[in-house]
C-alpha cells in the first residue's frame, strides 16, 4: 500500500497484488466517512479477489470538486499505464466520480451504482436529497461540465426514484450500457450484493464481458426473492391497495427474515393501518440490531409519533439532535419532534440550527416562520410533509430523504 497521491483535499491510495494487468479505480460514497484514515470503497473485496486497486478519497463529501483533480487523475494514469483493463467503480457520489473522472484517468471501462448526473442546484434543483452540499460547494465547470468517454460506461439504477432523472440525463451526454432495476431503491448496490449479482457486474465490466441484457433479465428473475425489491415495491402502492401492500411487505420478510429494509418497509406499512404495538417492536429490533444506527432512529421516531408515544420519542429526538449537529435536514427533523412532543423552545432552537447550515433551502426558513408565529397550532409532521412533496414531484414516490 502506498499513496501516489495526497493534498489537503484529496488522497489516491494503491494497492498493487501480484497482478497489474488489471486495475480498479473506486471512489467513495456519500457518508462513508471523513479525513483519510480508513478504508477504500471496495478495498476489502477487491484485495480478497487479487485485484490491484487504487481508492481515491476526498477529505469529506464534497463531490470531488477539487482544483487538483486533474492532477491526480493524470497520477492514477500513469500509475497504470502499461494495463490491458482498468475500470472507474463507485457508488451514489462514487458513481457520479466513476463517470466523471474516467476519461481523464484513461480507464477502459467504468461501473457507476445509482450515480448522479450533478447535484448542482442550477442543474437538478428539483433534486434536493443533498441540497445542504449542493449550496455550499462551487461547481466546477472542468469537473460538473458534460460527460465525456471513449467507451460505454455501465450505470445500474431504479428508475422509478430521483435516480431516474440522473440516468436519463447520463445517456444524454454519452452512450451508456444502462441496467434498470425498478423498486430497488438508493443505492441500488445493496439490491445487487443481496441477489448476488454484485460481484459479477463488478468481474463482467471489468473484462469487458458484460451482457447487459442478460444481466437485466437476471436481475427481472432475481428480484422476485429480494426484500428489497419486495418492501420497495409494497410502499409504491396507492393507497386503495393498502392490503396488496401488506402482503408484499410481509412477503419479503418472510423470503428474507434478517433483511433490514424488507423489515423496515413492513413497519411503516403497520404503522399506516394503527397497528402500532407490531411497527414499534420491529423498530426497536432494528435499533438494536443496528448498533442504534441513526437511519433506524429517524423511523422510530416516527412511528412513536404516529403512535402517540410522546415520552418515548423524545429521547429519540435528543439523541438525533445530539448525532446531527451538522446535518440540516436531520436538525429539521428533530424540530418537528420536539414540537410535537411539547417542547418548544427546542424546537425553534433546531430549526434555526438547520437554516443556519443550510440558509439556500426555502423550506426550512418556512418552517422557522411558522414555529415562532405559530400559537399552540399543530405542526404538519415531517413524514406528512414529505408525502406532500412526493405528490408534487412525478417520479419521485420511492425517493429517499437522507
Amino acid at each position: 500500500m502506498d499513496d501516489i497521491f495526497r493534498s489537503e483535499n484529496v488522497v489516491a491510495r494503491r494497492f498493487a497484488t501480484t497482478d497489474t494487468s488489471r486495475w480498479v479505480i473506486t471512489f467513495d460514497n456519500y457518508g462513508i466517512g471523513h479525513g483519510f484514515d480508513r478504508k477504500g470503497f471496495g478495498q476489502d473485496f477487491l484485495w480478497g479477489e487479487g485485484i490491484s486497486a487504487i481508492h481515491v478519497m476526498g477529505r469529506r463529501e464534497d463531490w470531488y470538486q477539487y482544483a487538483e483533480m486533474a492532477e491526480v487523475c493524470a497520477v492514477v494514469r500513469a500509475a497504470t499505464v502499461g494495463a490491458d483493463r482498468v475500470m472507474t467503480y463507485g457508488s451514489s457520489m462514487g458513481g457520479y466520480a466513476a463517470l466523471r473522472f474516467a476519461d481523464a484517468m484513461g480507464a477502459t471501462s467504468a461501473l457507476a451504482l445509482s450515480p448522479q448526473y450533478s447535484i448542482d442546484p442550477m442543474k437538478a434543483g428539483h433534486d434536493r436529497r443533498w441540497s445542504q452540499d449542493a449550496y455550499r460547494l462551487t461547481w466546477r465547470d472542468d469537473i460538473d461540465g458534460p460527460i465525456r468517454a471513449d467507451f460505454l460506461p455501465v450505470i445500474v439504477y431504479d428508475p422509478t426514484s430521483l435516480d431516474g432523472w440522473h440516468g436519463k440525463r447520463i445517456a444524454q451526454d454519452l452512450g451508456v450500457h444502462a441496467i434498470l432495476a425498478p423498486y430497488t431503491g438508493h443505492p441500488v448496490t445493496t439490491f445487487l450484493a443481496e441477489v448476488g449479482m454484485l460481484t459479477q457486474l463488478v468481474f463482467e465490466t471489468l473484462e469487458g464481458s458484460l451482457d447487459p441484457i442478460k444481466v437485466q433479465q437476471d436481475l427481472r428473475q432475481r428480484r422476485r426473492q429480494s426484500g428489497i425489491y419486495l418492501g420497495e415495491l409494497a410502499q409504491s402502492q396507492p393507497p386503495y391497495r393498502f392490503s396488496t401492500s401488506l402482503a408484499l411487505a410481509r412477503r419479503a420478510t418472510q423470503i428474507a427474515p434478517g433483511n433490514h429494509h424488507a423489515l423496515l418497509s413492513l413497519a411503516k406499512l403497520l404503522t399506516r393501518s394503527a397497528n402500532h404495538a407490531e411497527a414499534l417492536a420491529i423498530h426497536q429490533r432494528l435499533v438494536d440490531v443496528s448498533g442504534r444506527q441513526i437511519d433506524y432512529l429517524i423511523h422510530y421516531g416516527d412511528a412513536l409519533i404516529e403512535a402517540q408515544e410522546y415520552r418515548l420519542a423524545l429521547p429519540i429526538a435528543r439523541e438525533v439532535q445530539r448525532s446531527s449537529l451538522m446535518v440540516a435536514h436531520l436538525q429539521a427533523w428533530v424540530a418537528d419532534k420536539l414540537w410535537r412532543t411539547g417542547e418548544r423552545d427546542g424546537a425553534i432552537d433546531a430549526i434555526v440550527r438547520a437554516v443556519d447550515l443550510d440558509p439556500h433551502n426555502r423550506r426550512l426558513h418556512k418552517l422557522e416562520a411558522y414555529y415562532r408565529r405559530s400559537g399552540g397550532r399543530r405542526l404538519m409532521s415531517w413524514s406528512r410533509w414529505v408525502s406532500k412533496l412526493r405528490r408534487r414531484m412525478p417520479g419521485a414516490s420511492r425517493a429517499r430523504f437522507p
